[in-house]
């Protein structure tokens, strides 16, 4: 697989007694899609600057777990065995555990992974994580959630009369309200999306500084959705911008073929991922208007594209060649989305870079 490698030149700093002391004058993190092959080979030379690794895939990789926040996904990828997602900082990283929750960080961002296996009911199981996660990033001063990524297992199943989803929707909203989040402003670019097994897997950004929210005028914000979609709205950004070093970064969330709240081209799958590109470009044309300038030299687009049926991926593939370009990086995934009536769904990093890190 291509190796795509983005982040600005290393700026020396000090590492005092665990506590990072200079600051940061260059986006502080970078982040690669890369095959087991080329992350095993890199990862030596990086080890002091790995922020946090994923690997998504129908089986483990048989690499050596690596010493940064990881967990493996179990989640197939369409046309390959297995991926690694890679965020590396521009410098050397500050490593701890704690309440489950690995992390790294630099002096701006800290990545956090928790990979569990819930032991009780998911709106519980997700109530307590997100309650750990809040508890911990606020201990460190990082006390603002950037970007979240969730994997659900069996996401669309039923569990005491109610979907997975819905459960999981309650967890995270109720561990927002009491950890005394203002919904609607201190809300993270997300995306949820089934996986197999039976691990709950949370990875996250999160800053010293807050990101900016932005939404997407033709979809409702999805912390108003009405309550036919469960006893709690989902409680995401339709992005986060984000200010690093004097560059602009752009975390896109999960996106679908949803106009206001709902679900359009039920069972048609290319149209629905021509509704999903539609909501993209809009969600980067806000941005825009905010700030970040997509057009740059320096910007690079990375996606991943969850699709529900393996057979729509060669379409899927045309339909974001097309629209983002050949240069775009894009890793496909089998993945059940939030919705039972939905059949794709896309996220993306946009992130300006100066010079590649790895």
């Amino acid at each position: 697989m291509e190796k795509t490698q983005i982040n600005a030149a290393s700026t020396s700093r000090r590492i005092s007694r665990g506590l990072i002391t200079t600051p940061v004058q260059s986006p502080p993190f970078a982040l690669s899609y890369v095959s087991a092959d080329d992350f095993a080979q890199h990862q030596s030379r990086v080890s002091d600057r790995l922020l946090g690794a994923i690997a998504f895939g129908a089986e483990p990789s048989a690499i050596a777990v690596p010493d940064c926040p990881y967990a493996w996904v179990d989640m197939p990828l369409l046309a390959g065995d297995v991926v690694f997602e890679v965020w590396t900082s521009a410098q050397p990283v500050v490593r701890e555990a704690e309440d489950g929750i690995t992390s790294a960080r630099n002096h701006d961002i800290l990545f956090g992974c928790l990979h569990l296996e819930p032991a009780c009911g998911l709106d519980k199981a997700t109530f307590e994580a997100y309650s750990h996660i809040f508890d911990f990033i606020d201990r460190r001063g990082y006390g603002h959630p950037l970007r979240a990524w969730n994997y659900v297992p069996q996401i669309n199943d039923d569990e005491d009369g109610l979907e997975r989803y819905a459960r999981f929707n309650m967890g995270r909203h109720d561990a927002f309200v009491a950890k005394n989040r203002i919904i609607g402003m201190s809300t993270p670019a997300a995306s949820a999306l089934g996986s197999r097994g039976k691990h709950l897997t949370i990875y996250f950004l999160a800053g010293k500084q807050a990101g900016q929210l932005v939404e997407n005028p033709r979809q409702t914000s999805a912390f108003h959705y009405p309550a036919q979609y469960g006893p709690r709205s989902p409680t995401f950004a339709r992005a986060t911008l984000l200010q690093a070093a004097g560059e602009p970064q752009l975390f896109v969330s999960g996106t679908s073929s949803i106009v206001g709240h709902v679900t359009m081209h039920a069972g048609d799958a290319p149209a629905q991922t021509r509704e999903t590109v539609a909501n993209l470009l809009t969600v980067i044309e806000q941005a825009r208007l905010a700030g970040f300038d997509a057009a740059s030299s320096n910007a690079r687009l990375m996606l991943k594209a969850y699709l529900r049926r393996p057979d729509d991926l060669a379409m899927a593939q045309a339909c974001l060649k097309q629209a983002f370009g050949a240069a775009t990086q894009v890793v496909y995934l089998q993945a059940d989305i939030c919705r039972a009536d939905l059949l794709v769904e896309v996220e993306g990093v946009y992130i300006n870079r100066a010079e590649p890190v790895l």
